[in-house]
């Protein structure tokens, strides 16, 4: 709301667009607070909205102006003046508040951690004081509110697209262990059963029992939950006449987000969910966006982005491009530009194929979040990127292809709780952190449509007619990773890494090469009690695995590397990775990344000769040199990539 003005006529919408150099096919009004859906009860009048809903937290200034108080008929002013503009627009609300002219009232519905105390967050699975759910309440006003200001659709983001705590930490209150109980028949200890209440001594024991004891069905119970809320808020939308798109859960994959927040992707599409914006927003991660916590999850969220891909082929995906946060204080466009056109590179280079063998780019278009205060020429970086990332679908990826299978994610809860071994996701971007070229995924229905390598993380979890199917895939070799079955056929090459028990293999079928490897030992402390370790306290930090060795994961990356014919990095291999794009018989697109803070300077071979390299970027201003089959002396800025358009010799 922060980005248009509301003492201007046209709210501002005029200068905003012209600003960012186009019109955006939909904006959604990040309104915050959820008082604003609770306390509707018509729009068009000149009431005051909650104060909160003019920014996010009530954040008193941007980087253009100061926060105003906006009413309920400027509201609907600038819902029409966008309208007016050809723009689609759609409202979205956190769980979380600054005032509570509503909220302040019910208390109950507020989570209650695991230590009993309770937080500043709403729990949207919960009951209001009067017996009634509060998502029946929050639907019937959520209806009226789409009705009323004309709004297009509601953007389900963060604390109603998932809980807002991981369920390790919340909501233990008895009303959401009585709704557990009786959903799943399961009994819980007398002492900390429903009918104990919520002092503060009782909810840490209920927590530490359910977490600890009955994990699965808790994670399950809540899924469930999640999918009859999204159910209620989808019919309501769609009884307007409105879409409705969901946020994934704080950037996690299908498995995590079950684990760690009881959200099923699946099932909350097959209830009708029009689309999801993926939180591919590793730029401000990296930059410590997080209260300057460090981490790196670049190749962790482009898996978990081909991973959703996979799991929903039939909805549209939008990625999350994180641009700025004046109320969080951090700063892509400004302090790393470099990791916002890089990831826009890379998410816009994974790809789906489908059953008639056509590539299908993951991806629908982006979401710039949050979009007020961007300059003119920020926007022109964005336009820029976006052109070359959206502007070609290739003919083939070089490199192998992802099987999917909706059987194998649906055992890896159960594979994880007893094991604590890699999940697909967890694996899938070791790999390619270390430069395994998998930047595609097919369906296991449709392996016959696919060209080159296929790769099969998790075998085991596949059920056995899926992998026979494989097996008998015909145009390249089949790669497995992870835990073999024992009624597999002999493979052409297979190794095992060295953390036993359990240890992963990888095993080749059909024709490979020689391929030289070696697998270190390494020492291993695996804990007495795999169900009491601590779950991780935030999002992106990781669940507790089983070791798998570097030298395997490496071992593994490159054999997939060398059957796909990938491009070979002949200098700086430990930051430097490339995705290849086949754009037709002698034409390829690289995708040069680099991984360090530091620029980079590579040599590549392509491995047939080239006639002639055009860099697509800003970034380096000149041609490399070439050398028969070799591009030599490439500068890479750092946490950067360049894009080359190369022509070979025929």
């Amino acid at each position: 709301m922060i980005g248009f003005d509301n003492e201007l006529p046209d709210f501002g919408v005029g200068a905003y667009l012209r600003n960012a150099g186009f019109t955006p096919d939909a904006v959604s009004l990040f309104v915050f607070n959820p008082d604003f859906v609770h306390t509707h009860d018509g729009g068009g009048d000149d009431r005051p909205l909650p104060f909160d809903c003019g920014s996010y937290g009530g954040h008193p200034t941007s980087y253009e102006r100061s926060r105003q108080n906006w009413t309920r008929s400027q509201l609907l002013g600038l819902v029409r003046e966008l309208q007016g503009h050809g723009v689609a627009v759609f409202f979205s609300i956190f769980d979380i508040f600054a005032s509570d002219p509503w909220i302040g009232g019910h208390s109950e519905i507020l989570n209650l951690l695991h230590d009993g105390t309770r937080s500043r967050s709403i729990s949207p699975f919960k009951h209001l004081s009067d017996g009634t759910l509060y998502e029946d309440f929050f639907v019937r006003q959520l209806a009226a509110v789409l009705g009323d200001y004309g709004f297009d659709g509601y953007h389900q983001a963060d604390g109603y697209c998932h809980p807002r705590y991981s369920l390790d930490k919340a909501d233990y209150s008895a009303d959401m262990a009585g709704q557990f109980t009786a959903h799943t028949g399961a009994a819980l200890p007398d002492e900390i059963g429903p009918e104990q209440g919520d002092e503060a001594a009782v909810v840490t024991r209920r927590a530490a029992w359910i977490w600890r004891s009955v994990r699965g069905e808790w994670i399950r119970f809540h899924a469930d939950r999640m999918v009859q809320f999204c159910e209620k808020v989808i019919q309501a939308a769609h009884g307007e006449g409105k879409r409705v798109v969901l946020n994934n859960a704080l950037t996690r994959d299908p498995f995590q987000a079950l684990y760690r927040h009881g959200v099923d992707y699946q099932r909350i599409a097959a209830a009708g969910a029009d689309g999801f914006i993926v939180e591919t927003v590793a730029p401000g991660v990296i930059l410590g966006g997080e209260s300057g916590q460090e981490a790196d999850p670049h190749h962790d969220f482009q898996a978990m982005l081909l991973l959703i891909a996979a799991a929903l082929p039939d909805r549209k995906l939008w990625c999350l491009n994180n641009a700025h946060d004046v109320n969080e204080q951090w700063d892509v466009l400004l302090h790393g530009p470099t990791l916002l056109e890089r990831e826009i590179y890379c998410e816009t280079s994974l790809f789906h194929r489908k059953g008639d063998g056509t590539l299908r780019r993951c991806v629908t278009g982006p979401l710039v979040c949050l979009a007020d205060g961007i300059r003119a020429h920020e926007w022109q970086w964005l336009q820029r990127w976006w052109g070359l990332g959206y502007g070609a679908v290739p003919r083939g990826i070089v490199g192998a292809t992802l099987v999917w299978s909706d059987a194998a994610l649906a055992n890896q809860l159960d594979d994880y709780l007893t094991t604590r071994r890699f999940s697909t996701h967890k694996l899938l971007y070791e790999l390619m952190a270390r430069g395994a070229p998998v930047h595609s995924v097919v369906g296991v229905a449709d392996v016959a449509a696919a060209k080159g390598p296929l790769v099969v993380l998790n075998p085991h979890l596949f059920p056995r007619q899926e992998l026979e199917s494989v097996l008998a895939y015909e145009h390249g070799s089949v790669v497995l990773v992870g835990d073999l079955p024992e009624h597999l056929p002999e493979p052409a090459l297979r190794f095992a890494d060295c953390h036993e028990p359990g240890n992963l293999s990888c095993a080749v079928y059909g024709e490979t090469s020689p391929y030289e490897f070696a697998i270190e030992d390494e020492t291993e402390d695996i804990p007495p009690d795999l169900t009491d370790l601590p779950e991780p306290p935030y999002y992106f930090r990781e669940l507790y695995f089983r070791k798998v060795s570097d030298s395997f994961l490496k071992a593994c990356a490159g054999l997939l590397a060398q059957v796909s014919g990938q491009v070979k990095i002949s200098y700086r291999a430990d930051v430097i990775t490339v995705r290849a794009l086949d754009m037709g018989p002698t034409s390829l697109r690289l995708l040069v990344g680099n991984d360090s803070h530091y620029y980079a300077i590579t040599e590549l071979d392509v491995q047939r000769t080239l006639k002639s390299v055009r860099v697509a970027t800003a970034f380096p201003g000149t041609l490399p040199p070439l050398s028969d089959t070799r591009i030599c002396n490439l500068r890479v800025p750092g946490k950067g990539m360049v894009v080359l358009d190369v022509e070979l010799e025929p």
